[in-house]
């Protein structure tokens, strides 16, 4: 477990604040339209012993509906369909076996948002199942050797709460110029983290600041690989790190969804809320509403929020991560422009990015992060909602990985060098 403690250059200067957003967030979530509590029991964190072998979700991130013996070493895996207000949601699964060793299992189990899953034998290193292992969308078919006594299976690379943070403490305390402190609670009690990356001793009021968040929904743990490369980037002791860091402020949430993904959801939060689509409440969750409040803070600094990243990811087999670009009449033509800036320099940035599958959409007047940083400040900030996929990479077709991501996030920011032409600035 993290100790919040272990953060060493931890800011609290803002407790009054603090608790003062909690309590106003708490009440807000009373005032919702779907408020009963979707995980009451526990009914995806499971353990359950067959034919010796121990089935286990019940941990930080893990999740699994039930499991049912069909026969010798034959095991029927039921995943957890997550209620919410926008509907139902199922694909996200992590569990642990143990008393495999010298095993031939086979698993019924519903795949099909990502065909190939992972696995690891130490706890630690993962990979993506092999054909012969998936051989299709709802079997899992694994051969144990006699000293391969435990495995843990997941739709993709996973990073729980504690994983995540952990991971992000690791970058945090090696750079000098990075900061970490928590922004408040959720609504579970877990601590909402938020990273400030800068050069501490260039002037503060002509920097650029970009606002970074990951995992506004549960499952969607290639957002979160994606973050920290962006944040192994900056935080780095390259040039580019140096430049980015000299000309601009970074603000990065690691979890935003954080009870989602610690109970190991695919979508919601802890209550069937979608954090993504209420920014119209935005008191409804207190983790949105700890969030606009700190935007609202930089909007009225000197260096406002220039640039917002909301990193995703879809179910939905696409040949290339994408951005949503918002279109007219609902932004300007200019501002179309402004954020095809952003999408060419990630281009020309790296090759696991080709702009292969643009997406547009008409900003929602309120509904969106994006929305209101449109309705409040216009173009004065670029945000914009980049999403991932558990399928094929560029530019040579293999299987996305989590590595993939990381170099796509650092990616992510080494595009702002030329999005902010900072080429053009002393390092």
């Amino acid at each position: 477990m993290v100790n919040p403690d272990s953060f060493l250059k931890l800011d609290m200067k803002k407790s009054l604040f603090i608790l003062l957003v909690i309590f106003i967030g708490s009440f807000g979530l009373c005032q919702g339209s779907f408020t009963p509590p979707i995980l009451e029991g526990k009914p995806n964190k499971i353990v359950k012993t067959l034919q010796g072998i121990t089935f286990n979700s019940d941990y930080d991130n893990g999740s699994l509906k039930d499991v049912v013996d069909l026969g010798p070493d034959e095991y029927r895996c039921d995943l957890y369909t997550e209620q919410g207000e926008i509907g139902p949601r199922q694909f996200w699964f992590r569990f642990k076996m143990s008393g495999v060793s010298g095993r031939n299992i086979k698993l019924h189990i519903n795949h099909r948002h990502n065909p190939f899953p992972v696995i690891s034998l130490d706890g630690v290193n993962w990979r993506r199942l092999h054909e012969r292992e998936a051989p299709s969308l709802s079997e899992i078919i694994l051969n144990f050797f006699p000293w391969e006594n435990h495995a843990e299976l997941a739709l993709f690379f996973p990073l729980g709460v504690e994983e995540t943070y952990s991971r992000v403490n690791h970058l945090v305390r090696r750079c000098d110029d990075a900061t970490s402190r928590i922004l408040g609670k959720s609504f579970c009690g877990r601590d909402l983290w938020m990273i400030t990356v800068e050069d501490a001793s260039s002037a503060n009021t002509q920097k650029f600041r970009i606002w970074l968040q990951s995992r506004v929904h549960a499952g969607e743990v290639p957002s979160t690989h994606a973050m920290l490369g962006f944040l192994d980037l900056i935080t780095s002791d390259t040039r580019e790190a140096l430049l980015l860091r000299r000309h601009c402020v970074f603000n990065i949430v690691p979890l935003v969804n954080v009870d989602g993904v610690y109970m190991g959801l695919s979508r919601w939060d802890s209550r069937g809320i979608d954090p993504e689509h209420i920014w119209g409440n935005p008191e409804r969750t207190s983790e949105t509403l700890l969030i606009k409040y700190q935007i609202d803070e930089f909007m009225a600094s000197d260096n406002p929020i220039r640039v917002s990243l909301n990193l995703h990811s879809t179910v939905s087999n696409n040949k290339d991560t994408f951005f949503f670009k918002h279109v007219a009449p609902s932004v300007t033509e200019e501002f179309e422009l402004i954020q095809q800036g952003y999408i060419d320099a990630l281009d020309n940035a790296t090759p696991l990015f080709d702009n292969l599958c643009p997406h547009s959409s008409q900003l929602h007047p309120f509904n969106y992060l994006e929305s209101y940083f449109w309705s409040n400040w216009g173009k004065e900030v670029m945000a914009i909602t980049h999403e991932g996929h558990f399928y094929r990479r560029l530019p040579d077709g293999k299987w996305i990985t989590d590595e993939d991501y990381r170099k796509l996030g650092s990616a992510m920011a080494v595009a702002l060098i030329e999005y902010f032409k900072l080429y053009y600035k002393n390092p």
